[in-house]
């Protein structure tokens, strides 16, 4: 550079106005980055939060509310579907329960094996993961309400934990008195082309923690839900093996615990009739017999069961007036005894389409959940009555079902008030932080914008 061009180029500064800096503008900047900072901040302080509060709710069951609601549990008068912010029974327990259901509107596109339960002194509704058990037959509720039994695992819903005081196999009953549970051994052997068999059934003892009975198979399969009870007093089994029905007792159990059955009822069709078949004098097991109706409900679906206690010393029919037959039904679960005369069952009622489709009493007998069953009533069966008197039928979409059998024996029933769905999932949490995340976002952007274009007109004005 010549000393002429620096010449020029100094008179040129000296002649430039000096800059004025605007009254606050050093203030401005100053609040507007705390603002920034507290922002920041606050959202960090925010996901903290939420994510801290959705951990300690997700692993640890909560205790339940120090009285309930209702004066005595019961069997609620109306059931809902619990919607997906819905607790589940590990996060926060729902204590004793008098439903366990499932169903359409239970399920949905990303819960396949979705179930729920709702406790029996108030409307807390949970819901757990079936993998892939049906409620009512490979997931039960024992008879006081406090466990739920599906698969391999016993879920306590006091505390919402397994436990491990349990069977290793599939289950197919418990007993009246809920202290032994009738499992069926899950290591199945194949023979083709379509059969399985199972090796045994046994009679786990909780109180004992062992197997107090077991009865020999290893010719057919024996599926979950329907075809095993237990006497009253838990000494005698009633087994269903296809088109009979073996009676066992523990009296008879060697040191090997394995008795052989001492009769065997043909069946000519039908079925046991549930978990509570037994009588309450223990001597007397029901079965259902199976026959075509002429005037049936559904037209499409023209199967009658009829109820018919038979005499464990010889087999034959108790004499007595006929219990009502039941038209058009799917299935029928019979849940145990008020007298002789008088007995409480769940019934699968069928959709107007449903077809009555032949059985074969092989693996591809599927006694969980029949085709086309679109509700399931509680109903109660008297000798000498035209039809059975209904209690209970579960709304539109809700086709599985396992009640508290004390509660309905008892008939045990409490006014349905506000459902309630416990603390919010860790999920449901998430997606509310991220969801308000999306709506801040545009907000603070705005909000800078705004702020920017006041700062220029101050600068303007200056």
């Amino acid at each position: 550079m010549t000393a002429r061009l620096s010449e020029a180029l100094r008179r040129l500064a000296d002649d430039v106005p000096p800059a004025r800096v605007p009254a606050g503008l050093f203030d401005a900047a100053r609040t507007r980055h705390r603002r920034r900072r507290a922002v920041v901040a606050g959202a960090l302080a925010v996901l903290v939060l939420l994510l801290g509060t959705g951990y300690a709710l997700h692993p640890v069951a909560l205790t339940l509310p120090a009285s309930p609601r209702h004066d005595a549990p019961g069997l609620p008068t109306r059931l809902v579907d619990p919607p997906l912010r819905t607790a589940s029974v590990r996060a926060s327990a729902p204590g004793t329960a008098a439903m366990l259901f499932g169903g359409p509107a239970v399920r949905t596109n990303w819960f396949e094996t979705r179930m729920a339960v709702v406790a029996a002194d108030d409307d807390r509704y949970r819901v757990l993961n079936g993998d892939p058990a049906v409620a009512g037959f490979e997931a039960m509720l024992s008879p006081d309400g406090r466990y739920v039994w599906m698969g391999a695992s016993l879920l306590d819903l006091t505390s919402g934990r397994t436990t491990t005081d349990r069977p290793d196999g599939y289950p197919l009953a418990f007993a009246p008195n809920g202290k032994r549970l009738v499992y069926a051994d899950d290591d199945t052997t194949f023979t083709s082309p379509n059969t399985y068999s199972t090796p045994y059934v046994g009679v786990y003892d909780r109180d004992h923690g062992t197997d107090v009975l077991r009865v020999r198979v290893g010719t057919t399969w024996v599926p979950p839900g329907r075809t095993a009870a237990l006497s009253p007093d838990g000494g005698d089994l009633a087994l269903q093996l296809r088109d009979e029905v073996w009676l066992a007792r523990v009296d008879d159990a060697g040191a090997d615990r394995v008795a052989e059955p001492y009769r065997k009822l043909p069946l000519a069709g039908g079925r046991l009739a549930g978990a509570g078949s037994w009588l309450p004098d223990g001597r007397s097991v029901a079965v259902l017999g199976r026959s075509t109706c002429t005037d049936c409900p559904v037209p499409s679906y023209r199967r009658t069961w009829t109820l018919v206690p038979r005499s464990t010393v010889d087999g034959t029919p108790l004499a007595g007036a006929a219990f009502p037959p039941l038209r058009s039904r799917s299935f029928v679960q019979l849940l145990g005894w008020r007298s002789a005369d008088e007995a409480v069952a769940l019934v699968g009622v069928p959709g107007p389409a449903a077809v009555d489709s032949p059985e074969e009493h092989d693996v591809a007998w599927g006694p969980y959940h029949e085709v086309g069953t679109e509700a399931v009533e509680l109903v109660v069966l008297r000798r000498g009555a035209t039809a059975p008197e209904v209690l209970f039928r579960t709304p539109e979409g809700i086709t599985d079902l396992s009640v508290a059998a004390d509660l309905a024996i008892d008939g045990a029933v409490r006014e349905s008030g506000r459902p309630h769905y416990g603390p919010p999932s860790f999920w449901a949490l998430a997606v509310g932080f991220i969801l308000a995340v999306l709506v801040a976002l545009p907000v603070l952007s705005w909000l800078r914008r705004r702020r920017a274009r006041r700062s220029d007109r101050l600068l303007r004005g200056g």
